[in-house]
């Protein structure tokens, strides 16, 4: 049987982080949940995504498929597939098949998705393993501490499970990380974390409060930047809905900090409590900065203009390099698509 993860509908509840890469693409303890399906399923699996992201993440049709909700990893036992037999349905009318059999019983939004139970969902299949610098503190009472190969954890660092680290990754002097939190393949990562997920290729290398956040691939926090994840009255967090283009009650009382892949902030920046800042934004100056940033915006709270996106394009490539990873011309495309889509929120 050939398996298919769809996005599905209202995809845009995951954005920012849906804006360049399929839902299954979000990462959860112990892999992305592609590879967690992959894993439970034993085999190789593809993607039915956006048109602009098909060329990155390409489908593979075969005459019998059974179509899988990423999501429905969290509850494999009782899900089940959408089955497909394909005679060349164009891709609309499979969208339809979707839409018309897609139940509402997983997670519909991020902040369903980003709750301590998904985040750590899987972390009962793992036992600690970790090997740590001189005078570093690993407490798994409440959960595993798992580290993958090629991570460096220097001296003095404190983990606090469940944290799931990636290949590759760096963990610096002194780090103070609480869990559930999941860090992804080659990261830096000082200061103090808490129940936070960062997709990959992140750099948070200096001190600083980071919680309850989620921050996508390719993202640089500055020194000294920290985010508020509980508001003073102690209220529920409104965060943005780009489906429905406003602010919603997420129902959760600690939220913090959503951002894009490609974003990044300078020294001592402010978060406020529930942010979302989009893709590849360059965010600086003193105060809080407004709680919706849109993708490719230049400025901070004394105001912001659209970020020019060959410029853009030029740092992204710089910064790729930096970890041997080529800028392709397929990803630049995507991410000219998500300029001009996100142009209009501005």
């Amino acid at each position: 049987m050939n398996y298919i993860l769809f996005d599905p509908p209202e995809i845009e509840r995951f954005h920012p982080f849906t804006l360049t890469r399929p839902l299954g693409e979000l990462r959860v303890f112990g892999g992305t949940l592609k590879q967690l399906w992959e894993k439970h399923l034993g085999c190789k699996i593809s993607y039915l995504t956006r048109d602009y992201l098909s060329d990155l993440y390409p489908i593979v049709l075969k005459k019998n498929n059974i179509l899988l909700n990423p999501l429905g990893i969290f509850n494999v036992s009782n899900y089940h597939g959408i089955d497909l037999v394909y005679n060349g349905q164009s891709m609309d009318s499979i969208q339809l098949l979707i839409q018309k059999h897609t139940i509402s019983l997983l997670p519909t939004n991020l902040s369903q998705f980003f709750s301590s139970d998904l985040i750590s969902f899987n972390h009962k299949s793992f036992s600690t393993n970790v090997d740590g610098g001189k005078n570093s503190l690993f407490n798994d009472d409440k959960g595993p501490i798992y580290v993958e190969e090629d991570v460096e954890i220097m001296e003095g660092v404190m983990i606090r499970g469940p944290v799931y680290i990636c290949k590759g990754s760096v963990i610096k002097m002194g780090a103070k990380i609480y869990g559930p939190t999941v860090i992804g393949p080659y990261c830096k990562i000082g200061g103090e974390v808490s129940n936070s997920i960062f997709l990959g290729y992140c750099n948070k290398a200096h001190d600083g409060f980071l919680g309850h956040s989620i921050i996508g691939e390719w993202c640089n926090i500055g020194a000294g930047t920290s985010n508020s994840n509980l508001k003073n009255d102690y209220g529920t967090v409104k965060m943005w809905d780009y489906f429905e283009k406003k602010f919603k009650d997420s129902g959760k009382q600690f939220l913090g900090l959503y951002m894009g892949d490609h974003s990044k902030c300078a020294i001592n920046t402010s978060f406020n409590t529930g942010t979302t800042v989009g893709v590849n934004c360059n965010i600086f100056g003193s105060g809080f900065s407004r709680n919706m940033i849109a993708s490719f915006s230049w400025g901070g709270a004394q105001g912001i203009k659209t970020y020019n996106f060959e410029k853009a394009i030029s740092v992204a490539d710089k910064v790729m390099k930096r970890r041997d990873v080529k800028l392709q011309k397929e990803y630049i495309k995507m991410l000219r698509t998500v300029y001009d889509m996100e142009l209009e929120l501005k």
